[in-house]
């Protein structure tokens, strides 16, 4: 836990699914690294069904994909910016405060303003 302030990012759209999109893309590699170092490293093939079937479910409850894929408007829980995912280490980021009080608090503290395009 550190005692830094979160910083203010503006970015677009597709800014913001961009970074999602590369954010699963490495969950989804990290996963697939597992898997083969489990399967040829350590000769253990049990999970191997199991592993080639989570990554497809995980596909379809992505938000970017429900939004973009499967047309589903980007209202209530598919507003963003996206909460984190509720896994493990889902809450250790924090979610975005996005409420006018906090984005006018870090305006005025001059806390990051980072672009993002």
């Amino acid at each position: 836990m550190s005692d830094e302030k979160p910083k203010l990012i503006t970015t677009t759209i597709m800014g913001h699914d961009l970074s999602q999109l590369r954010a699963a893309y490495k969950s989804v590699l990290m996963g697939v690294g597992m898997m083969v170092v489990m399967h040829v490293y350590f000769k253990y093939t049990n999970p191997l069904v199991i592993q080639s079937i989570i990554p497809l479910k995980g596909v379809f409850e992505n938000k970017l994909v429900q939004v973009h894929l499967l047309g589903k408007p980007a209202v209530g829980d598919l507003k963003r910016p996206w909460k984190s995912a509720a896994g493990p280490f889902g809450g250790l980021g924090g979610d975005p405060q996005t409420d006018k009080k906090s984005v006018e608090g870090a305006e005025r503290k001059g806390t990051g303003g980072a672009k993002e395009e």
